[in-house]
């Protein structure tokens, strides 16, 4: 998929030339791809999508509607335990922030999540067979199914999802604060961003997790050290402190770290480039899984294009670094506005 994530960059390359008449200037504001671990039992937490250092100014609103689907495939045994994921799980959110005073931001994440069978299987699979890359099981696997499971040989710590459905995910409230506000003559910022997740989704469904989430942490955005090579790195990372949810309860850990790394490349105004890594501790424990018990790193490719001040699409693949912690391969595109 790697070679798909290619194609990707080149599409917002051939834009670059292709759209200049939309606007010769660049959104204010850079900012990391908004995208998060969808594998099925990652997803159902309040683990926060990488966000930049910048807040949203006092007085205004930023809005981000980012539509994403993610196919799984993988599955494992050893000893008694075994896992079986194959199914697509989509997710859109709204995430709006609001500048409620200098260097304050309140924001809110209303997701709606869905687990469906998998309409990209033969997408991927013939895309494997003319680039020779591995199908690991997928052609002997019937296309066009949903089958979350866990077993641990009888233990009451199991998981069974087999049905699709759509639905409202877990709220999460956002909170932030502008430690250090970039200026012309300093394009830094860092900011302290922390947030409450709410239990409002279907549990058995696999649209939460059944319980509170918290999360604080730190992200920096520097626009100032690589400016000469048009470069805009950015940085988060921080703790996550999980309540005792429904799914693998006995299983579940009570905190988790994680973090993001990548850069923004603009070489013209219109187009950028964007690679990130995010990445963060395993969410559960006692298990000889990779699936289940292990830590997790997901590479995004892709770039954004820039309609004028306001208004940026982001595009993006985004493929699992440490195989099966993540999904797959997932698709990304998101609209991000300013008012």
């Amino acid at each position: 998929m790697r070679r798909f994530s290619y194609q990707i960059t080149g599409i917002l390359f051939l834009l670059s030339f292709a759209l200049p008449s939309i606007s010769d200037a660049q959104s204010t504001f850079a900012s990391p791809f908004f995208t998060r671990n969808m594998s099925p039992i990652i997803q159902i937490f309040g683990l926060p999508a990488a966000q930049g250092g910048d807040l949203t100014p006092a007085g205004h609103t930023d809005s981000t509607l980012a539509l994403e689907t993610a196919n799984n495939f993988t599955w494992d045994q050893k000893g008694e335990e075994s896992v079986w994921f194959d199914g697509e799980t989509s997710r859109a959110t709204l995430f709006l922030s609001h500048g409620i005073a200098p260097r304050w931001e309140i924001g809110l994440e209303v997701p709606i999540v869905s687990h469906n069978t998998g309409i990209f299987d033969g997408f991927i699979e013939n895309w494997h067979d003319a680039f020779g890359l591995p199908q690991n099981g997928r052609k002997d696997t019937p296309r066009g199914q949903i089958d979350y499971s866990y077993d641990r040989g009888g233990s009451t710590s199991e998981l069974s999802m087999s049905d699709t459905g759509t639905g409202i995910g877990d709220l999460t409230l956002h909170l932030g604060y502008q430690l250090i506000q970039s200026s012309p003559g300093n394009r830094r910022a860092l900011a302290l961003r922390g947030g409450i997740k709410l239990p409002t989704g279907d549990s058995d469904r696999l649209r939460g997790s059944g319980a509170t989430d918290l999360h604080l942490g730190l992200a920096l955005t520097d626009a100032q050290s690589l400016s000469r090579y048009n470069l805009t790195l950015f940085a988060s990372g921080g703790v996550l402190w999980l309540t005792e949810g429904d799914i693998l309860a006995d299983q579940q850990r009570d905190m988790v770290g994680f973090g993001s790394l990548g850069f923004d490349w603009a070489p013209w105004r219109l187009v950028s480039f964007k690679l990130q890594l995010d990445g963060h501790s395993s969410f559960y424990k006692d298990s000889a899984l990779d699936q289940i018990d292990s830590a997790s790193a997901q590479l995004a490719i892709g770039g954004t294009l820039h309609l004028g001040d306001t208004d940026s699409v982001d595009l993006c693949v985004t493929e699992d670094v440490v195989v099966d912690t993540a999904s797959d391969v997932v698709f990304h595109i998101a609209w991000k506005h300013r008012f």
